[in-house]
């Protein structure tokens, strides 16, 4: 079973020797070096990262600090100066938006004043469709009836929030502080507000069992809110001060990972009792679409591009991904001076994109493969999911079949190019080192030595095994 689904992709190679905001710059049609952008379709997003929270949850792996107000007041000039810098490039300036996401972090712990200069300057830099959709996060302590009334005069189609749990013991074991009426509160006013309203849950929290699961999945579905996003918890991306904590014994053990996807596919079935499915995470209104940010243009395919301003932001285009300085102090000092505060970049195209994360999506659109000249390179790995009941075709859809979302991150793997899968075991090894493992007997390799179980995941010619994607009914 994969240990590391939660990627973006293509991967980093971090050994990669270049001058990476001058490579950015030519991509992005700037400087002596412009690359010419590609006017084929796709979808085009731009996502903003808000770093800061009130307060923070133990868990969370991502880019985030709890803030003061002349740091929140640096922060949100230097990011107007990103905006401003990344809109005049001449390959973002031909874009029109498809969609823009406002993450963190807590975007809502900003006053009012903040949010409508934000958008401000989103507006005046970027080019957005009218039917756009704008989604912005929040958190449940943070927010008042004003800010989502504000929010919607400001043209946010979407919002969202991470409840991840409902049991009192588990919030309080993981940091989070929003009280439960807090939460119901959240989503009486965003669905008073919006017609797209969200709540992210997680499964496989230290010490929940498949009744608590399923317990919290059912107290979504019911809440009232609109759609319902659900995702394992990725103790690979944790960081390591909550694993300690586990190894330590003050937070009790997780059940063990086939116990803990076991325990994700069985809430998965509690949310489709109540809401229609949208993609392997998200279920909601029938006919009503996912988050569009998400898994039409981050997990959709090579033509499909997303930029990100903020520290820690990531950006996919054609031909190139790259990422934001993540040290807010040296992001606000780069930024503010008019530079592109990319730290890391890996170029390359990574055609086959669409592929990779058509398990999430649940569905893959075969004439892409034709039009990206992939149908050949890729045909007997189709062929073998297909054979394996995995994914049925349909016409010109490839749709994953219901053992095939049983083992959907190792049919992920299943497409890796070759140079990316090299790329993905030495990450596997980086962080075996640097996070370490809970469960040894989990998190052993094919060698015997104790490492992240990724390399024995791979499905095909990495693996020995074949019998790796047999499926185990859920219970």
């Amino acid at each position: 079973m994969l240990k590391f689904e939660s990627f973006t992709y293509p991967f980093f190679d971090l050994g990669y020797r270049v001058d990476h905001p001058a490579l950015v710059s030519a991509f992005l049609g700037t400087g002596d070096l412009a690359i010419p952008g590609d006017h084929t379709p796709g979808n085009k997003a731009l996502y903003l990262h808000i770093p800061f929270c009130d307060t923070i949850c133990s868990f969370c792996p991502f880019v985030k600090a709890k803030g003061s107000l002349e740091r929140i007041a640096a922060y949100l000039t230097a990011l107007t100066v990103e905006l401003r810098t990344l809109g005049a490039t001449k390959r973002v300036a031909e874009w029109e938006l498809d969609s823009v996401y406002i993450g963190g972090g807590t975007p809502s712990v900003l006053s009012e004043e903040q949010i409508t200069a934000l958008f401000a300057a989103i507006r005046a830099n970027f080019r957005i469709k009218a039917d756009a959709e704008i989604s912005f996060e929040f958190e449940a302590k943070s927010v008042n009836e004003a800010k989502f009334q504000l929010l919607a005069s400001l043209g946010v189609t979407r919002v969202s929030f991470g409840v991840q749990s409902f049991d009192p013991l588990t919030r309080d074991q993981v940091g989070i502080t929003a009280t439960l009426d807090q939460v119901h509160a959240a989503v009486d006013w965003s669905t008073r507000y919006f017609g797209n309203t969200n709540l992210d849950m997680m499964v496989g929290f230290p010490g929940q069992d498949l009744d608590a699961a399923l317990l919290d999945a059912r107290l979504a579905a019911t809440s009232g809110i609109g759609s319902v996003s659900i995702y394992p918890v990725d103790y690979v991306m944790t960081l390591p001060g909550w694993q300690d904590r586990i190894r330590s014994g003050e937070l009790p053990r997780p059940a063990r990972l086939d116990e803990r996807s076991q325990m994700f596919h069985a809430a998965r079935g509690e949310l489709a009792e109540h809401m229609a499915e949208q993609n392997m995470y998200c279920f909601g209104a029938a006919g009503a679409p996912p988050t569009r940010y998400m898994f039409s243009t981050l997990y959709g395919g090579y033509r499909d591009e997303a930029v990100g301003v903020g520290s820690g932001a990531y950006s996919v285009i054609r031909g190139l991904a790259y990422y934001n300085e993540g040290k807010e102090s040296e992001y606000v000092r780069r930024a503010s001076a008019g530079e592109l505060p990319v730290v890391q970049s890996a170029p390359g195209h990574a055609y086959e994109k669409g592929l990779v994360f058509f398990p999430k999506r649940l569905t893959l659109d075969l004439r892409d493969l034709k039009v990206l000249s992939l149908e050949e390179v890729y045909r007997p790995r189709i062929e073998e999911i297909v054979d394996r009941d995995f994914a049925t075709i349909d016409g010109d859809t490839l749709r994953l079949t219901e053992p095939g979302k049983l083992v959907y991150s190792e049919l992920m793997a299943h497409f890796f190019s070759d140079l990316q899968r090299r790329l993905y075991l030495r990450i596997v090894d980086r962080m075996s080192t640097q996070v370490g493992m809970i469960d040894a007997e989990d998190w052993v390799g094919d060698s015997g030595r104790q490492r992240l179980g990724a390399l024995n995941a791979l499905p095909g010619a990495i693996s020995p095994r074949r019998d790796l994607l047999k499926v185990t009914p859920v219970s």
